[in-house]
């Protein structure tokens, strides 16, 4: 397999070994990304699909090659914001009473142990609007300001989106475990 220098060489020279290369290395975490912000797995290959269209045209802008796993999802995740911003019916404003403070945002749950799967099942169960921002503000690590740009909304609807999505995946991870222990 080739080494990142030489995938970006290859990439900006269009050559398929190259881009093979490139998917093959980071096709299945850009997948994950790609789920994460996708209503549907078909959603999501749709959506890895034109990720690694954009990314092998626009890959002579990538500045450094040690950061081209970060870049990569930059892409991915601003591409899933587009496509978002283009679906939803325009910024939901809500009531600044909603907003809690993030520092005392906790949501305790229990050490039960439950599966990945069943807890992504949960997460990818939240409605669109809430599952992106908690992706973007607890995953992707980004602040609500960014957030807010990205979303086309404000800090405040993002720190309230991100307090009722944390409430409603904690209700929805309840309700799993209920239920598992309800099956044993």
């Amino acid at each position: 397999m080739l080494n990142n220098d030489d995938i970006i060489a290859g990439c900006v020279n269009k050559d398929r070994i190259a881009q093979k290369s490139l998917y093959e290395k980071y096709g299945a975490k850009m997948f994950g990304f790609c789920l994460r912000y996708s209503n549907s797995r078909a959603d999501a290959q749709d959506l890895l699909q034109d990720g690694f269209i954009k990314v092998f045209d626009s890959i002579t802008s990538l500045k450094d090659p040690s950061q081209l796993e970060g870049w990569m999802s930059r892409v991915f995740i601003n591409l899933a914001l587009s496509r978002f911003r283009k679906t939803s019916r325009g910024p939901i404003h809500v009531d600044v009473v909603d907003v809690v403070d993030e520092t005392t945002d906790s949501v305790e749950v229990s050490s039960d142990f439950m599966e990945i799967e069943e807890v992504f099942q949960c997460l990818m169960s939240l409605p669109e609007n809430y599952r992106m921002v908690i992706n973007l503000y607890a995953i992707d690590k980004l602040s609500h300001k960014e957030i807010a740009e990205s979303l086309g909304t404000t800090i405040s609807n993002s720190k309230s989106r991100l307090h009722r999505a944390r409430v409603l995946l904690k209700e929805l991870v309840e309700q799993q475990r209920n239920k598992d222990t309800g099956k044993q």
